[in-house]
């Protein structure tokens, strides 16, 4: 390290904590961000799909040396074989490389002046430092261990965030709204490479879905499955997510294989404390309808900038003026992340019947050709359901 004091700590070095790094050395505080492993971005352990390129302008000047795929569609294959394709004819959203994008935005930190360990672990927060004005950390890097001094603290040390329980917040990932992934790199191109494709339905996955995201630029196809966790002990994921590689890309060459947990129960309900807070998928910032999180984490990591300038301009970086940043979340994608919660816990409660009906109802909408006949006028809820979520359904696989 090379101070033992600095204004603001973050832990991880993802996009969330970078980019809250970059905006507060920007704004002439000193930074220290830490990531525990020793190449940021790697290993990689994301769908790495999210928004255009227009939305991520909105945070950064994009290299397009990450852009992988710009994306125009949705293909979802359904139970009972339904397969709803939707066409945009522009660009819906991109498939990144997320290592190069992670590294691209700790560079931007860094070069606003911040200051970049890698291979630094944070192991522990103390509550206050001895003159009351911000915590201690301890940092383990190199086999030496240190201790450092912050004003402010913010954890964005992702889903298997520790840095929150430090310092008493329920973070913990509990069934059953916890959901276990895991991706496959396969070395192949995808005959539909500008459409993200999905599996779902209760002959498939049941409580989760199976992707295929084109990197058409690496040409390779990012391939996993995810599913929320009933208990502990479910099914493996990377036997279903072997499954469909077979069956898709048979002889295809497998680079990497990562798995993990994703966050999917929407904000977390308390994610501040006095002179802390978490950003992020560490704040489970994440879509509970899809699992992503990019844009979100993005959002997150401007609006905790904005809010810890404003309680150091303020003196005042309590739990109470912090509540504020909670509060804008909630409004910038916290609401929209408790109605996609509520799509996908009425989608997975339907019966399968139910959830072929619901299906059928979206590809019409899709297709631009549905009407309600007289046969499924016992399914109208599900019509009217389908229809009012329909535009925040196909956001969704960008966010």
């Amino acid at each position: 390290m090379k101070s033992n004091k600095y204004d603001v700590v973050v832990i991880g070095a993802g996009p969330s904590g970078s980019l809250c790094a970059r905006n507060l050395a920007r704004s002439g505080y000193s930074v220290l961000l830490c990531e525990k492993r020793p190449v940021v971005g790697v290993p990689v352990r994301c769908g790495e799909a999210t928004g255009p390129v227009k939305r991520l302008s909105d945070f950064m000047t994009v290299n397009h040396d990450y852009i992988e795929t710009r994306f125009t569609g949705v293909i979802f294959n359904g139970p009972g074989g339904i397969n709803i394709r939707y066409d945009a004819g522009k660009e819906l959203g991109v498939m990144l490389d997320r290592k190069l994008f992670d590294q691209d935005i700790a560079n931007q930190a860094m070069r606003e002046g911040a200051e970049l360990q890698t291979s630094a672990r944070v192991t522990s927060i103390s509550s206050t430092t001895a003159s009351g004005i911000g915590r201690t950390l301890t940092i383990e890097k190199d086999g030496q261990t240190f201790e450092v001094e912050a004003k402010m603290v913010v954890g964005a040390d992702g889903a298997e965030s520790l840095s929150g329980r430090w310092v008493g917040l329920k973070t913990r990932q509990l069934p059953p709204l916890a959901c276990t992934a895991v991706e496959l790199r396969v070395k192949a191109e995808d005959p539909n490479p500008n459409h993200l494709t999905f599996w779902g339905g209760h002959d498939t996955i049941g409580k989760g879905y199976i992707w295929v995201f084109p990197k058409v630029k690496s040409k390779v196809v990012n391939l996993g499955s995810g599913e929320l966790v009933p208990k502990l002990g479910a099914r493996n994921m990377y036997d279903l997510s072997m499954e469909y590689k077979k069956k898709l890309y048979p002889d295809a060459e497998i680079e990497e294989v990562h798995g993990g947990c994703v966050p999917v129960s929407g904000n977390l309900e308390e994610y501040t404390a006095d002179r802390f807070l978490l950003s992020g998928d560490a704040a489970h910032h994440t879509n509970p309808l899809t699992g992503g999180g990019i844009m979100a984490a993005l959002v997150a990591a401007e609006t905790a900038a904005k809010w810890i300038d404003k309680g150091f301009k303020a003196g005042d970086l309590s739990k109470t003026f912090l509540k504020q940043y909670e509060e804008e979340c909630w409004n910038r994608f916290g609401k929209n992340h408790r109605r996609e919660a509520r799509i996908r816990d009425f989608i997975l409660g339907l019966g399968p019947r139910d959830q072929e009906w619901f299906y059928r109802i979206f590809k019409g909408m899709v297709d631009g050709n549905f009407s309600m006949p007289s046969r499924i006028v016992g399914f109208s809820g599900l019509g009217l359901l389908a229809g009012k979520n329909f535009g925040l359904m196909k956001k969704s696989f960008f966010s």
